[in-house]
């Protein structure tokens, strides 16, 4: 049996105090350290030295959630005095809860095992059984919309845009753990979206068969695009194009049909929805690169096949496949670049101001892809 924990402690509860907390409660549960899957507290806890060396010592993933989304948790010991330290009536109970993907209290093992330890500081160690689908996505260190960031985060957001790939390249046989899946589903469904109508559906593909259909879809699509390349044909067909086969997950993007939606679209009703439904993807992509992982946006099919493979309703269209998982390394520069397929346009190609720049109307592109490289 797999289990969370869930912690709560006082402003500088040494590491010591925590895993003798920690160890205690596995033991009340006749558990062990091997069995815990994750750790989840509360944000004000983000910094706390001795919780982050424990989850750090143990290889636990450590997952922080904000005081309002503890308070929804429905726990057995409610506190007042918790609420009025932190925001929420409950931090261990509730954290244990939501780590373990579950709101149902019955999943508890341990509600509530209270320590004091040697050095005067308390913490409070709850155990859940980790639920078989993780239905609630753990959220980030700080939900704070007025949070100002530091120079290093921005650094980091910079270099994490810089570094993003359009991978085609994966690890055969990798696996994506159900709580970095979820942290990629709530980055999706964290992007901006046009009168919030969140056009996006996505189809997580579990079925071999059906992946194999998708594959050869793909394949044939891929000849049809090499024929329509003319003398670059073969240097088409060398290309590495897709990894529906080797990704660890393989996700269809779908356009749902469209819902009336008119704040913001009324004019450009398609077009926005593509433009939300692209901007979910951009979120993904790079939520994706945060995590290690490799993600490539396959297009390469007809539309008309992916509808009958998937059985899409009337008014859905497909947007491409999804395929996502670790990868050996990420590509240096992006893979067109590096094969010298075609390269990218610098700003001076792309921002002008005031009015159009006239050099743009031949339509051209930085380097066209129908004329073979010398």
């Amino acid at each position: 049996m797999k289990v969370a924990l869930g912690i709560g402690c006082d402003r500088g509860t040494p590491l010591a105090t925590l895993a003798r907390a920690v160890d205690e409660a596995l033991a009340m549960a006749g558990l062990h350290r091997g069995q815990v899957s994750s750790v989840g507290s509360i944000t004000l806890k983000a910094d706390e030295t001795g919780l982050l060396a424990l989850a750090a010592q143990a290889g636990w993933p450590l997952h922080f959630y904000p005081a309002t989304q503890l308070a929804e948790v429905v726990v057995p010991n409610p506190s007042e005095t918790v609420r009025r330290h932190t925001g929420s009536p409950s931090v261990s109970e509730a954290a244990a809860l939501l780590a373990a993907g579950t709101t149902e209290a019955s999943a508890l093992c341990i509600e509530k095992h209270r320590l004091r330890g040697d050095d005067g500081r308390n913490a409070t160690v709850s155990v859940a059984r980790v639920m078989p689908r993780a239905a609630i996505p753990p959220c980030v260190a700080n939900t704070d919309p007025a949070r100002c960031f530091t120079a290093a985060e921005r650094e980091a957001v910079q270099s994490l845009m810089q570094v993003r790939r359009d991978m085609r390249h994966f690890t055969a046989g990798a696996q994506v753990a159900e709580d970095v899946r979820a942290r990629l589903q709530a980055a999706l469904l964290a992007a901006p979206s046009v009168g919030l109508m969140q056009p996006l559906r996505v189809l997580r593909i579990t079925d071999p068969a059906l992946r194999e259909r998708l594959a050869a879809t793909v394949d044939e699509e891929r000849m049809r695009t090499a024929q329509a390349m003319g003398p670059r044909a073969a240097e088409f067909l060398a290309l590495k194009v897709e990894g529906v086969r080797e990704c660890a997950e393989l996700w269809a993007l779908v356009l749902a049909p469209d819902d009336g939606t008119l704040f913001g679209r009324r004019t450009l009703a398609s077009e926005m929805a593509w433009c939300s439904a692209g901007a979910a993807v951009q979120n993904l992509w790079l939520a994706a690169r945060a995590e290690n992982l490799g993600l490539g946006w396959v297009s390469l099919f007809e539309p008309g096949d992916l509808r009958r493979l998937l059985s899409l309703p009337v008014g859905a269209a497909p947007l491409g496949l999804l395929c996502i998982g670790p990868v050996d390394r990420f590509y240096e520069t992006p893979m067109l670049i590096q094969q010298q397929w075609r390269q990218a346009r610098p700003v001076s190609a792309v921002f002008t101001e005031n009015s159009w720049e006239p050099s743009w109307n031949t339509g051209s592109c930085a380097t066209p892809e129908h004329l073979p490289l010398g």
